[in-house]
């Protein structure tokens, strides 16, 4: 456990950022998004047979599009090499419209992880909400939507990738995160 903890740290640590410094690449994203699910002690009660990443996006927004299109196929690299707690990774694209349709579609999924993008900031507090109810972790790649709602960011933060833990929000999502975990991220509350 410790070696695995030790190289979330030192991935975190050695992500190259894009020249905005704002936000990490998808890759990256994807990567440690996938390692922090390796510290879910609830995580093989949620998945079941596979890890499923929902991308979530807004349809008709060209910029959250183009968002969705390097997610999803940086989770799909990633996951060519990386198995999550044994279990492999499954990727998909969910358009949101309203947060009944979402429920819906991660329940019919089996969503183990929303990817939720920015663009849907203001809809963040529903969405969060309905993975929840669906045992879905809620993740993103900004320190807004950690706040309005979601469990998990990874962010650029002084030059280094971070991990934003809302602990309420991941409680209710059935996640239980390891300690280990926790000590190396900073609580976020919304």
């Amino acid at each position: 456990m410790l070696a695995m903890l030790a190289a979330v740290a030192a991935a975190a640590a050695l992500v190259p950022l894009e020249a905005r410094g704002q936000e990490l690449p998808p890759r990256n994203q994807a990567l440690l998004l996938l390692r922090v699910l390796a510290y879910d002690r609830n995580l093989k009660a949620r998945a079941g047979t596979a890890v499923t990443v929902a991308v979530v996006y807004r349809p008709g927004d060209r910029h959250s599009e183009d968002r969705r299109t390097a997610l999803v196929a940086a989770f799909e690299e990633v996951s060519r090499d990386v198995v999550v707690a044994g279990l492999p990774v499954k990727v998909e694209a969910v358009g949101y419209r309203d947060a009944a349709d979402l429920e819906a579609r991660l329940e019919a999924g089996h969503a183990t992880l929303a990817y939720v993008d920015p663009a849907l900031v203001r809809a963040a507090p529903d969405i969060a909400q309905a993975a929840a109810r669906h045992g879905v972790l809620s993740a993103d790649g900004s320190r807004a939507m950690v706040e309005a709602g979601l469990a998990v960011g990874v962010v650029a933060q002084g030059g280094k990738a971070s991990l934003l833990v809302n602990l309420r929000a991941a409680r209710q999502g059935g996640a239980d995160l390891d300690a280990a975990l926790l000590a190396v991220s900073e609580m976020v509350h919304d």
